[in-house]
């Protein structure tokens, strides 16, 4: 953990030096300061709105195992992100299935196979965003020569998430059947490989049966669209706040290119690799460096001090510390 810690920290200090590198600060410091800071409250209102959205789309998850009350849910969802901030390793997901095991009298290993497969609802979610970016968007001109093989690419990305989609609905309606036809279809691997697949596969119908229902896998599906639709649309306002107009799909785009960010290890907080990826995003939609970091900065803090703050708020009202949650 701790070689892991270091190099997140070194790959955080090498994006913002990036960041930063021919940034002229007193332009950067303009930028922030006229941002329209009215606009700043419905950017906060989105913000604990995403968790509100994840705590109802977890209700549905968690339904089969035990019906928990949203303030429950909220609390968790909050407290594990808030964890996800300040902490390395995303301890926040274990932090987060151990406060709704403990606070619910329920297993904590079931509750993290919900937020695993949370997790995947969210996957599935971005890979639709990609397959919409890559298919609908207008590329400058300089990317003329490469628009057409990325528009190539989509095609059969929309292919791959439709035959995803027949897979999912196959798994959970005739698991054992559409394992099976899968086995056989899978005849030139040999036996090994094929079955190692297979068994993966069983254990992903395994968490599908967490869906209790066709409802509630809809329900699921819908608040997974909402949550990263709103996303995009506060990328939007805050944008617009500091009078940058972006096409439709740009925020859609900056959108993947955060998600790749935090994917990459970093600092806790995701310094360094969100606003690296925020601002060349920007910048590839015509804005300039110091406007697009301070956007990135600000975007950033939008979503950081609000949820740690209510996080801290939520763990003083329970009397618990993330110590005594990460060792359970």
């Amino acid at each position: 953990m701790k070689w892991k810690f270091w190099l997140g920290l070194l790959i955080s200090v090498a994006f913002l030096y990036i960041a930063f590198h021919n940034v002229d600060l007193s332009l950067l410091y303009l930028s922030i300061k006229s941002t329209n800071i009215l606009f700043f409250i419905p950017i906060v209102l989105l913000t604990f709105s995403f968790y509100f959205i994840r705590a109802l789309r977890w209700f549905h998850l968690l339904e089969p195992i035990k019906k928990i009350g949203l303030f429950s849910l909220f609390s968790s969802t909050v407290i594990g992100f808030a964890a996800n901030c300040v902490l390395p390793a995303r301890l926040g997901e274990l932090i987060r299935a151990n406060y709704i095991g403990s606070m619910e009298n329920i297993s904590k290993s079931s509750s993290l196979a919900t937020i695993i497969i949370e997790r995947l609802f969210d996957v599935f979610t971005i890979l639709l965003m990609v397959l919409f970016v890559i298919l609908f968007n207008d590329f400058p001109s300089e990317w003329e020569s490469i628009s057409k093989g990325l528009k190539t690419g989509g095609f059969f990305l929309l292919v791959l998430f439709i035959a995803s989609i027949f897979l999912l609905i196959g798994l959970k309606k005739k698991t054992q059947i559409f394992l099976n036809i899968f086995g056989r279809f899978l005849f030139f691997l040999p036996h090994k490989i094929r079955n190692r697949i297979v068994d993966m596969l069983k254990g992903f119908s395994n968490g599908l049966v967490l869906v209790k229902g066709p409802s509630q896998l809809l329900a699921v599906i819908f608040y997974s669209l909402t949550l990263w639709c709103l996303s995009a649309f506060q990328v939007y306002i805050l944008c617009f706040s500091m009078g940058l107009s972006l096409p439709f799909l740009a925020p859609f785009f900056i959108l993947i290119l955060l998600c790749l960010s935090v994917t990459l290890p970093s600092a806790p907080g995701y310094i360094g690799t969100f606003h690296l990826a925020c601002q060349y995003g920007l910048i590839f939609y015509g804005s300039s460096k110091e406007k697009a970091l301070s956007i990135a900065i600000l975007l950033h803090a939008a979503g950081f001090i609000p949820i740690v703050t209510l996080g801290l708020l939520l763990l003083l009202l329970h009397h618990i510390s993330l110590r005594n949650l990460n060792n359970e």
